[in-house]
C-alpha cells in the first residue's frame, strides 16, 4: 500500500507518546483503534483537548453492544 511508510502501533502508548513518535519522524503514521472505539468523538476531543474515556479489553470482541456503542461522547 505505501512501500515506504513506517506505521507504528504502539500498543498502550498514550496520544503524547505517538504524537512524539511523529513529530520525530520515527513514524509517519500511529493507529489509534482502541482510542477511537472509546471515544465516539475522538476528533472532537484532541481539537478541544477533552479527556478521553479509557477503552476496556475485557469487552472488546464480545459479541455484543458493550464496549462498541456504550461509551460516552464529551459534554462540557
Amino acid at each position: 500500500m505505501w512501500p515506504t511508510t513506517l506505521v507504528l502501533n504502539p500498543a498502550g502508548a498514550g496520544l503524547p507518546t505517538r504524537a512524539r513518535d511523529i513529530g520525530y519522524g520515527t513514524a509517519e503514521l500511529v493507529s489509534v483503534g482502541a482510542l477511537a472505539l472509546a471515544n465516539p468523538d475522538l476528533v472532537e476531543r484532541l481539537r478541544s483537548d477533552a479527556p478521553l474515556n479509557t477503552p476496556d479489553p475485557a469487552t472488546f470482541y464480545g459479541g455484543g453492544v458493550a464496549g462498541y456503542t456504550d461509551y460516552p461522547t464529551y459534554t462540557a
